[in-house]
Parts: structure tokens; sequence; C-alpha cells
């Protein structure tokens, strides 16, 4: 009952924080949602899972507070050491494998500073937390995991066809540029000499 109470409350803040615009506040969502999966996870006897959330939890934090980019890079490399490490020795096989790798991939995507990438590696990283959450019987965060999933692929072919509407039309300009006009020359001209 209370693991439902606390994944209830973390799929509600991964369904709302996209509804805030004030960047403090969506963090705090996100904070509050992965603390909330941190709990569920460890309710659910996947205690590499529960740190993997603290950690994104922490790095958050960092991301919201700390301003200096080399800074965020380097406290963020340090919680992929501390994750390994507690991945170690809170292993339980095949669940601890898929929540590391699903976790790592999610704190790389957090480092990008292109959106575009971001999205990329939170879809890499989302089959790993599929498969994690789908042994351990997790079904609220399966629920996150349909979220995201959709969402990032949505954006990621919203993305791809604007790309390639720009790359054609670039490419329509180009071609009408060099076309000949009624101006055009259709050859070399030759003058009489008269």
């Amino acid at each position: 009952m209370i693991a439902t109470a606390f994944g209830c409350m973390a799929l509600l803040c991964v369904i709302s924080w996209p509804f805030f615009s004030d960047y403090n506040k969506v963090v705090q969502i996100q904070s509050a949602g992965a603390a909330a999966f941190a709990m569920y996870f460890l309710m659910l006897g996947s205690p590499t899972a529960a740190i993997a959330c603290l950690i994104s939890c922490a790095q958050l934090v960092v991301s919201a507070s700390v301003r200096d980019r080399y800074v965020v890079v380097r406290l963020y490399g340090a919680s992929l050491i501390i994750l390994s490490f507690l991945s170690v020795v809170t292993w339980h096989g095949i669940p601890s494998a898929l929540a590391l790798t699903g976790s790592s991939l999610g704190s790389l995507a957090r480092l990008q500073t292109s959106t575009t990438r971001m999205k990329g590696l939170f879809l890499l990283g989302a089959p790993f937390w599929l498969a994690h959450n789908l042994i351990v019987g997790a079904l609220f965060a399966l629920g996150t995991d349909a979220v995201s999933l959709a969402s990032n692929l949505a954006n990621l072919m919203r993305f791809v066809v604007r790309r390639r509407r720009t790359v054609s039309f670039s490419q329509r300009s180009s071609a009408s540029a060099n076309a000949p006009g009624i101006f055009a020359q259709a050859g070399p001209v030759s003058t009489l000499g008269i």
C-alpha cells in the first residue's frame, strides 16, 4: 500500500512537471518524483534502482544550483562513479545491470547542451529501464516509461520532419537560384566583326 502511494506520487510528478514554466519549480517537481521513485523501488526490492533515483535527484539539484559547466560535468562524473560503486554493493543480478545502464544513459542525457542529443540518449536508456521495470513489477514506473518514450519519440520525430523540410526548402532555393531564367545566357556570345 505504501509502495503504491510512492508510485502514484512519482508518476504524478512525471506527468505534471511539463506544465510548469518556472525552471526552479520544474526541478523541484522532478526531484520530488525521483525521490518518490527511490522509495518505490526500495519497497519493491530493487535497491540499485532506488540509489539510481537518488543520484538523479542529486544531479537535478546540482544542475539547478551550480552555474559553472566545468563543475557540473565533474560532479556528474563523480556521481556516475558513486552509482557504479553502489550498484556493485547492491547488486541483485540483471535488474541491477539494467538500472545502472539506464541511469548512466540518463545522466549523460542530462549533461547535453543539445535537446536533440538529450532526447536521443533518454531514448537509448529507456529500453533498459523498461526491462528493469518489467522484471521487478514496477507498474507505476512502466507508466513513466510509456510517457517518456512517447514524448521523446514524438519530439524527435517532429525534429526530423522539421529538419527535412528545412533541407528540402534550402535545396529548392539553391536549385532555383542556379536555374536558367529568361535573362540567362544560352551559350557563349559571339560578336560579328563589322
